[in-house]
Formats: structure tokens, sequence, C-alpha cells
């Protein structure tokens, strides 16, 4: 249970610091360089033989960062993981491995993260499509690494200047340092 407090933690700390902001890495006054992160909707497939910690660990990533997550299990969870699933929104779905890969074969482009499994046999389900992401990574306490699968990065450059005068235009579009999302 330590380690998935902590892993809320660095979850939090990430989101407020750093993916949850936007920002300008580069400061140039005459040009509004704006980077920020954007939740997109991930499939999680659960294979059941890992600690139920890593699943919640994971899923608290998708819910910090926004995203629509959506999880397929072989087995039924527990009722209180269940409950703050359902509370967060997140659709489960309990289905045997082949149901999953036949239903993974026909996702659209997007994400999916697994929770143990075998990321070969997915990739052979899905045909290797390069516009499905598979994060096969082990769960990891790292917020900075957990949140990314559940991100899309966006980097906006407008300029604000006319005719080499500053004019403040820009200021109100995308404000730098601004929070989104839940931590």
């Amino acid at each position: 249970m330590a380690r998935l407090e902590r892993a809320l933690r660095s979850d939090a700390h990430v989101w407020r610091t750093d993916l949850g902001r936007t920002t300008d890495p580069t400061g140039i006054a005459v040009e509004r360089n704006v980077l920020r992160h954007l939740p997109v909707p991930v499939a999680v497939r659960y294979d059941g033989e890992r600690p139920v910690a890593d699943l919640l660990r994971v899923v608290a990533a998708g819910v910090v960062a926004g995203s629509s997550v959506a999880v397929s299990t072989p087995t039924d969870l527990p009722i209180a993981v269940q409950t703050a699933f359902s509370a967060a929104r997140v659709a489960v779905t309990v289905e045997t491995e082949h149901e999953w890969t036949t239903r993974a074969s026909g996702l659209p482009a997007g994400r999916v993260r697994l929770v143990g499994g075998d990321r070969a046999a997915l990739a052979r389900a899905t045909g290797g499509r390069p516009d499905l992401a598979i994060y096969a990574q082990p769960v990891t306490e790292a917020g900075r690494v957990e949140l990314l699968p559940f991100v899309h990065e966006q980097a906006v450059s407008m300029t604000a200047h006319r005719f080499g005068t500053l004019d403040g235009l820009t200021d109100n579009i995308l404000p730098v340092g601004q929070g989104r999302g839940r931590a």
C-alpha cells in the first residue's frame, strides 16, 4: 500500500508541476511557444496475475490526466476496486485473453497500457499497426513515466508581435502556467 501511496503522490506532483501545466520553455518575447499535454483515451489490459495494486496505480495515472480509461480484465475485480472505478467513470470489461485480443484487433488508433500480459501476442493480434501504441513496461511509481501513455504532447507556436511591435493579442490564448486536470 505504501508503494501505491508514493505513486499517487508522484502523479499529483508531476501533474501539478509539469504535465498538467501549459509552459513556454523558450521565453521568446515576440513568440509564444506553448507546450501542453492533453488527455487521450487508453485501453488498459490487466492480466489478472499481477497485484491489483498495479492496476490501481495505472488507472489512477489515467484519472489524474483526465483520460477516458477502459479496463479489460480476465476476472471480476474486488468490489472495492469496482466501486472506485465506477466512481471515476472507468469502464470495466471482463473478458478472456482470446476475447480481449479479438476485440483489440478492431480498436481504433490509440493506446493500450498492458499491466502484465504478452506484448508480442497483442502486437500480432492487432497486426503490428503503427497507429496503435502498446505500452507494456513494468508498472512503476514514477508519475512522469506512468502518466505518459495517457497524454498527448502538443506544441503551439504563435507570433506575439505585429511588424516587430509586441501586441499582447495572444496573452489570453493558452495562458502559460495554468493547470488542468485533477491532481
